[in-house]
């Protein structure tokens, strides 16, 4: 268990953080080489850092709009921030909710920043096209090709952060409780009944997608999330 303080918010890490991103990473894949444990290592802290960027979104905006004392913990499925004895309006919880994605939105298009400062804006995109979406170019320049093959880690790092803070972020603002776009459409759509059934279909859609995709970790979170939202539905009935 970690536990500090930053910005007068207390953060707890808890041990099945460390285990689930480990598990995302690919850790426990096969028996892992010198390089594949660094790569995943790596991986683990572009995450490790992403959310807490999140989850201070959450706690800071928060703390700013509805008062009450900011939580921070890191669990097995991500994070949750809270406020207890916070007050919001809706709108107030709204920006709150999310302020999180837009954090991560905000760390991704610094990171983005700082490659097209370093080696202009046709390199950086270049290079986090790559990183998101596989598509190759030969459009890279030499110089920062040569910096790619000799600085392999520090870019393994971040095309972690641009990866995870953009594809994490879209996936977070999808209309399924608990997730931030779940708790966004809980504000909105009434009655509460058809924001669990609403989660349910996004959710189903979500596994169907992940198996063709070959994500069994992504099925097997978006099946559990199915499973949650349905159960609520039935003390509807």
């Amino acid at each position: 268990m970690v536990r500090f303080t930053l910005f007068g918010v207390p953060v707890e890490i808890q041990p099945w953080f460390w285990l689930g991103a480990a598990m995302l990473s690919g850790a426990f894949s096969g028996n892992p080489t010198r390089e594949e444990f660094l790569l995943s290592l790596l991986f683990i802290i572009a995450a490790t850092i992403s959310i807490l960027v999140h989850e201070f979104g959450h706690a800071l905006v928060g703390r700013r709009l509805g008062g009450g004392r900011a939580n921070i913990v890191l669990w097995a499925l991500g994070g949750l921030a809270y406020n207890e004895g916070g007050r919001f309006t809706r709108s107030g919880r709204f920006w709150m909710i999310a302020a999180g994605p837009g954090a991560g939105f905000a760390l991704f298009a610094l990171v983005f920043l700082i490659l097209a400062v370093a080696f202009g804006p046709q390199d950086a995109m270049v290079f986090t096209a790559f990183e998101l979406f596989h598509v190759r170019s030969q459009g890279i320049s030499p110089r920062m090709m040569d910096f790619l093959t000799n600085n392999f880690p520090f870019m393994k790092l971040t095309g972690d952060f641009l990866w995870i803070n953009f594809w994490w972020g879209i996936l977070n603002l999808l209309p399924v409780l608990p997730l931030d776009g779940g708790r966004i459409t809980e504000l909105y759509v009434k009655p509460q009944k058809r924001v669990y059934q609403i989660a349910v279909v996004t959710a189903a859609a979500m596994v169907a997608f992940a198996l063709f995709r070959g994500s069994l970790y992504m099925a097997f979170f978006f099946g559990f999330l199915a499973y949650q939202n349905y159960k609520e539905i039935d003390t509807y009935r």
